[in-house]
């Protein structure tokens, strides 16, 4: 809606009769000389800069009398002269525009740079309420909304992000309460520029432990021939278990003059490991922070081969790294006070030699890799585990002759059965504490009080580190609690 000047007429006509009174009073050319120089003098351009919500108005008072009134953009906002000093003004839409105030020399009274845009009075009343303790500033720009001021936790900021975005008409707050997100709906664009007051630090224990199982077993008869009129065959393991068994599993052999033989092979083999990483990180609310605990693995990538002047051929493998052991990254944010919400992604990666294979005469290994990736919500010094990543691998093979690898009984010396199981599982554990500030006196090293041993010492009773202990300070060694020493499987 566009509001024209109305009383632009008027106010004309109220300056000519101002002008006639004053001019019955005095000669005309005092009026000229005492009125005027005055002005120029001490006349001055008052500017100011005015934020609308659409639909709302202002009255403003103008230092003198008006005798033109200019507005850049009529349709953003209007300006409605009711006396030759009082000026009402009426944003129509979201703009901007300037309005100019003329008297009747022809000097610039006023500039009034006008901004109409969304009305977030009420947003400010609600922030107020919803959050008394945070210091927001709601200000608008066209159809964007943008927060600024200090809030106490991340928590708070996302209540303002989820408050302005339901007076946008979105669907819900922002992804991320950071400072610089940028949020759209509907009904508008959202921007917060929050900042958190005194952001905490998260330290981030984890635990990571992985138990791998491995059974080997081989029993029977493994019989081959090269010539001879039964044509040649042979009874090889499918899967390399074989391999354990030829150098001392051999129980029995038997070799004929037609090259046939036959030996008798048992084989069983346990294998238990254990994996233990315990890293400990420390972030700053809101920010990311990653720990690796490993190495890198030359793996050949490619091979390049040139002619050489002596027509031999020159080879060149091309070698890449391959990260392997434990990652972690995480992201924590203070929700409020003791409440963390946590984003953690974990990453274990180790070499599997069971699937390497040969390129150009070179082994290439292969990795075998575990992800775990979650967000959860803790209180500080709570716990989560992540359990059950069990994977189980069983593999079983039996050769023999056709037709008498089948007969009862005797059919056992013309087989061989292979068997191989591999249980792995995984565990991770993680525990997210608040950091708090400690004193250089209550933190300790791990050498602390150690010092090498003097040579007399090393010599004599065999010791490595010093060892303190006066009668004024005797170094007593503290008792243990439950049990304790060594277990001996």
């Amino acid at each position: 809606m566009t509001f024209g000047f109305s009383k632009h007429g008027s106010l004309a006509a109220l300056l000519g009769v101002t002008m006639i009174g004053a001019s019955s009073l005095l000669p005309q050319h005092a009026f000229a000389q005492t009125i005027q120089p005055q002005a120029m003098e001490r006349e001055s351009t008052i500017a100011r800069r005015l934020n609308l919500g659409v639909g709302k108005s202002v009255i403003l008072d103008l230092p003198r009398d008006a005798s033109e009134i200019f507005v850049a953009n009529p349709k953003v906002a209007n300006a409605i002269v009711r006396s030759a000093r009082k000026l009402y003004i009426i944003a129509a839409e979201g703009g901007q525009t300037s309005i100019f105030a003329m008297d009747a020399q022809g000097q610039q009274i006023a500039v009034i740079e006008i901004s109409v845009g969304r009305d977030v009075g009420e947003l400010q009343r609600i922030l107020r309420t919803a959050i008394p303790g945070a210091d927001i500033v709601a200000r608008t720009v066209d159809e964007t909304i943008i927060l600024t001021g200090v809030v106490d936790s991340a928590g708070d900021a996302q209540k303002a992000m989820d408050i302005a975005n339901g007076f946008l008409g979105g669907g819900g707050g922002a992804p991320n309460a950071a400072a610089g997100a940028t949020g759209v709906s509907s009904g508008g664009r959202l921007i917060n520029s929050l900042t958190i007051r005194g952001r905490d630090q998260v330290m981030l224990k984890v635990s990571i432990a992985e138990v791998q199982r491995q059974v080997m077993k081989q029993l029977g008869v493994s019989t081959a021939t090269a010539n001879g009129s039964w044509g040649q065959f042979s009874m090889a393991n499918a899967f390399g278990l074989q391999s354990f068994a030829q150098n001392g599993a051999t129980l029995g052999k038997l070799n004929t003059a037609n090259a046939v033989g036959a030996q008798l092979q048992a084989y069983e083999r346990y294998g238990v490991a254990r994996i233990l990483a315990e890293p400990t990180v420390t972030a700053i609310s809101g920010e990311t922070a990653k720990f690796t605990a490993g190495g890198e693995l030359p793996v050949p990538q490619s091979q390049t081969c040139t002619p050489t002047v002596t027509g031999t051929t020159l080879c060149t493998t091309g070698i890449t790294f391959k990260n392997y052991g434990v990652t972690l990254n995480f992201t924590p944010v203070v929700l409020a006070e003791g409440r963390i919400l946590l984003r953690v992604a974990t990453e274990v990666t180790e070499v599997d030699p069971t699937q390497s294979y040969v390129f150009s005469g070179i082994s290439v290994p292969a990795f075998r890799t575990r992800k775990n990736e979650t967000s959860v919500e803790l209180p500080s010094g709570g716990s989560i585990a992540s359990a059950g990543l069990l994977q189980s691998t069983s593999m079983q093979i039996i050769n023999g002759l056709p037709g008498l690898m089948n007969l009862p009984i005797l059919g056992t010396l013309f087989r061989s059965r292979d068997y191989q199981r591999k249980e792995t599982e995984l565990m991770i554990i993680i525990t997210p504490y608040i950091a708090k500030v400690s004193k250089p006196g209550e933190l300790k090293r791990p050498d602390d009080g150690l010092a090498d041993a003097s040579d007399p010492q090393s010599w004599l009773l065999g010791r490595v580190n010093r060892l303190y202990s006066t009668t004024s300070n005797p170094q007593a060694i503290k008792g243990f609690r439950g049990s304790f020493g060594f277990i001996a499987d």
